[in-house]
């Protein structure tokens, strides 16, 4: 007796989802960006979620991308809506924007500032943003 209701509190555990479970995943490519010396940020254009995602709550986010050349002077941000989120590395992952509309989309910032390190122009590519989001 003991057994068979150790094996249903086990099949019922078994079928709920955890609340942090995302329900979807979308995967979108970061357009490719030449960065110049400049004061002033640049922006990348808007990354956004298909049509399928826009009634969505965002969860998780990930990114991750590469320059064609080391640029150690190089400041970036990952942008939704008006919060923007300092980078420290070209690869991560974030909880900071969760609960936010997936509707709204994202953008890269990236400011490098005239220095001793900043000579030419730098090109950033091979980048991916994922979002896990709930419907």
């Amino acid at each position: 007796m003991l057994g068979g209701a150790i094996a249903t509190v086990v099949m019922v555990m078994g079928t709920i989802a955890p609340a942090w479970a995302a329900q979807a995943t979308w995967v979108g490519q970061l357009p490719r960006q030449t960065i110049v010396v400049s004061e002033r940020p640049l922006e990348s254009a808007p990354i956004t979620l298909p049509p399928s995602a826009e009634q969505g709550e965002i969860a998780n986010v990930r990114w991750v991308f590469e320059t064609d050349t080391p640029a150690p002077t190089l400041k970036t941000w990952l942008c939704h809506g008006q919060l923007c989120l300092p980078l420290a590395r070209s690869r991560g992952e974030t909880q900071r924007f969760s609960g936010r509309a997936t509707s709204i989309p994202f953008r890269l910032r990236f400011l490098w500032p005239p220095g001793k390190h900043a000579n030419g122009n730098r090109v950033i590519s091979g980048g991916q943003l994922i979002v896990d989001y709930r419907q």
